[in-house]
């Protein structure tokens, strides 16, 4: 039992929650009004505004959990092993799925945005060469998390380097308000500069071709949370005398800060007095927002999900996998449903249910290949 309270349970179920939820929302934004123009499958039988709220609110927080957990387990990785060791399982966990995503399932993924649109194209000379790898249809697709992990453990490791002594974990500790207050003014900083280079919009994506796909409103976002995964394990949050986040506190937070974000998205361009206006508070809101939302999961989950048994255990081991292979499927399947006249509700809710079955079936396959097996280890 002890060998087993070692492993945060509950960071592994939010990881797999997260996962779920991307996947949802990737099928929600099939069926939102006013949907990206550049999106794979849009269908627009019945567009909802529903849905594009639902799009907006999870669209926030989704990926700093993810860094936050990457970082966690980040530096306890870096610890416990020699170099060699860490980058040699980077490289086969992340590294290597990263450059085959890309070059492999990236092409044939982004030729859905013409595909589905019944748009008659060459895949070869007309598409691959002139629009994806070479033009502006050039993407990473979800596999940018997996570029911008790969710099954030480089970034870390060089840290660590320069810095010897934060690679010694320190008694559990509980942290002040001073951390929580200088992490919201660096979060701000870097937002709302993030802001000012995407002239407000905060989904505009750009590259660095080939090797960096991002958005620049939220590109330095995404390593800090990855940083202050790290500074977590190294304090030994959530262990016993660790911290541990108060859901009374974070869960309200969480709820007011939601509110608030949604409402500022679609009313603050019409009250704001400047654009410089809109885009600081925009950005004031968004990092209370990703903030609030963070440290609520994490409080709900200790408090109620640090466990495991077959099903969770089973779920958290597969949702790496289901995040690499989910994509595509999503798109055909939200293309195959195209054509019938249904409510956009009846549509999302079964075209969310078959790709999470066949992102999870997908997923236990590819566990036959080693960069795709570690994640057993969750169910143990």
């Amino acid at each position: 039992m002890e060998e087993k309270k070692r492993r945060i349970f509950f960071l592994d179920n939010l990881k797999a929650f997260i996962v779920c939820l991307m996947v949802v929302f990737h099928v929600a934004l099939c069926y939102m009004a006013y949907a990206p123009e550049w999106w794979y499958t849009v269908d627009k039988g019945d567009p909802q505004f529903s849905f594009t709220m639902l799009v907006m609110w999870a669209d926030i927080f989704i990926m700093p959990v993810m860094f936050f957990i990457s970082g966690y387990f980040c530096l306890m990785s870096l610890v416990k092993q020699t170099d060699g060791r860490f980058w040699k399982s980077k490289l086969v966990r992340i590294i290597i799925p990263w450059i085959a995503g890309v070059v492999i399932l990236a092409p044939p993924v982004t030729f859905i945005m013409f595909a589905s649109r019944g748009i008659p194209m060459d895949y070869v000379h007309d598409y691959l060469f002139k629009l994806f790898l070479f033009g502006p249809c050039f993407s990473h697709v979800q596999y940018w998390y997996l570029g911008l992990l790969t710099y954030s453990y480089i970034m870390l490791y060089v840290f660590c380097k320069l810095k010897p002594d934060f690679r010694k974990q320190l008694p559990a500790s509980i942290p002040g308000a001073k951390l929580f207050v200088g992490f919201t003014i660096l979060s701000f900083a870097c937002t709302v500069g993030g802001y000012m280079y995407a002239g407000g919009n905060n989904d505009l994506w750009t590259f660095i071709w080939p090797v960096l796909v991002f958005q620049p409103s939220r590109v330095l976002l995404y390593p800090l949370y990855f940083f202050l995964g790290a500074y977590a394990w190294r304090h030994q949050w959530f262990t016993q005398g660790g911290y541990k986040a108060d859901p009374t506190k974070w869960l309200p937070a969480f709820i007011v800060t939601s509110v608030a974000y949604l409402f500022y998205c679609i009313m603050g361009a019409q009250t704001a007095a400047s654009m410089e206006q809109y885009m600081i508070v925009k950005a004031a809101i968004h990092i209370l927002f990703v903030l609030s939302a963070v440290f609520g999961l994490l409080a709900i989950f200790q408090s109620q999900l640090d466990y495991t048994n077959k099903f969770l255990g089973e779920l958290a081991a597969n949702s790496y996998n289901m995040y690499y292979t989910h994509m595509g499927l999503v798109m055909l399947i939200a293309w195959y449903f195209v054509q019938f006249d249904w409510s956009a509700y009846v549509k999302y809710i079964m075209v969310s249910l078959l790709s999470l079955l066949a992102s999870y079936l997908t997923g236990k396959l590819l566990m036959i290949f080693p960069c795709f097996a570690s994640g057993k280890k969750a169910k143990n």
